[in-house]
């Protein structure tokens, strides 16, 4: 049966709504609870440090929780600080270089109006204080859930849902300046996740329906570039959710770990839906078949994980 093509407007509204308020990690996950808890109303993870407090306009709508302990208990950190924020941060993704975290987010504030649409990059050592953010990427277009693929040659490659075109690439050599590739790479689908695999290829995560189903699908490239789809469901939603915000990791042990969420579509409308939307883990040995974890970590917008060297897990969510 052929895929369901998604308008791309509808898309795009709907994850601006999801996305204000939203990374590599463990070998082990939470051991599943033998029933799924109940869904609280409210964000739940409660501090069991105390919560960051940061220097005047500095703080974020960028929740952070941290794990020491390879995901089987979370603590909040606060809000992640950016130094001179003068915009509103919304959809992290990210990733580890040279000990650092490297947070890119959106505005929020400046979607959909016609001004520059503008990528951000800040970093971070202890994982809550961010430097000076700096633009990366802009284009006319509106940009959300932005996707940064760090490659094995040393760059990194952007995808981003743009506009009405659909899923855009750019390139660039050293993280900092994004240069846009020919072309769109793909027209139907939402929130993208990527990973670079063993063999080379390029493998696409996306929400929508395929198949008259709905949850998280995938499609492969060969150049990172071309895609084709794969068969099958990667995260099937559960009845009457949505399963989104695909953020898939390669972990240290060289098995892959997932960030994903799950929302009622019923509560898409309400005044701040990402109060209501689950933050779970997926894990998977060959980035293909995966192994979700009803677990909930808490409740947030779009959301990433990130694994440090020694095993520590950052999640940062909007909020």
């Amino acid at each position: 049966m052929p895929y369901q093509k998604l308008p791309l407007q509808i898309i795009v509204m709907t994850l601006v709504l999801l996305s204000l308020a939203g990374c590599s990690a463990p070998a082990t996950t939470p051991t599943p609870p033998a029933t799924q808890p109940a869904q609280p109303t409210e964000q739940t993870v409660q501090p069991t440090v105390p919560a960051n407090t940061c220097s005047g306009n500095d703080s974020s709508p960028i929740g952070v929780l941290r794990s020491n302990d390879h995901g089987a208990t979370w603590s909040s950190l606060g809000n992640a600080c950016i130094h001179g924020l003068t915009i509103k941060p919304a959809d992290p993704t990210g990733f580890t270089m040279d000990g650092r975290i490297v947070l890119y987010f959106v505005d929020f504030s400046h979607l959909n109006q016609s001004v520059s649409q503008i990528l951000y990059r800040a970093t971070s050592v202890d994982g809550v204080n961010f430097d000076t953010f700096q633009p990366v990427y802009s284009q006319t277009l509106t940009m959300v859930d932005p996707f940064v693929l760090p490659m094995p040659n040393g760059s990194f490659r952007l995808y981003v849902p743009s506009g009405q075109e659909g899923i855009i690439s750019a390139v660039s050599s050293d993280g900092l300046a994004f240069t846009r590739e020919n072309g769109v790479r793909i027209t139907y689908g939402g929130m993208p996740g990527a990973l670079f695999l063993p063999d080379k290829r390029v493998r696409m995560f996306l929400n929508g329906e395929k198949d008259g189903q709905s949850g998280i699908f995938s499609m492969i490239s060969s150049d990172g570039l071309n895609f084709t789809p794969e068969s099958g469901m990667r995260i099937p939603a559960p009845a009457n959710m949505a399963a989104d915000n695909s953020q898939p990791i390669r972990l240290l042990d060289g098995s892959y770990l997932m960030l994903y969420q799950i929302h009622d579509v019923k509560l898409t409308d309400q005044p701040e839906p990402w109060k209501f939307t689950e933050i779970h883990l997926a894990t998977s040995t060959d980035a293909f078949n995966w192994t979700t974890n009803p677990e909930i970590i808490g409740y947030g917008g779009t959301s990433c994980v990130i694994e440090m060297l020694d095993g520590t897990l950052y999640i940062y969510y909007g909020h």
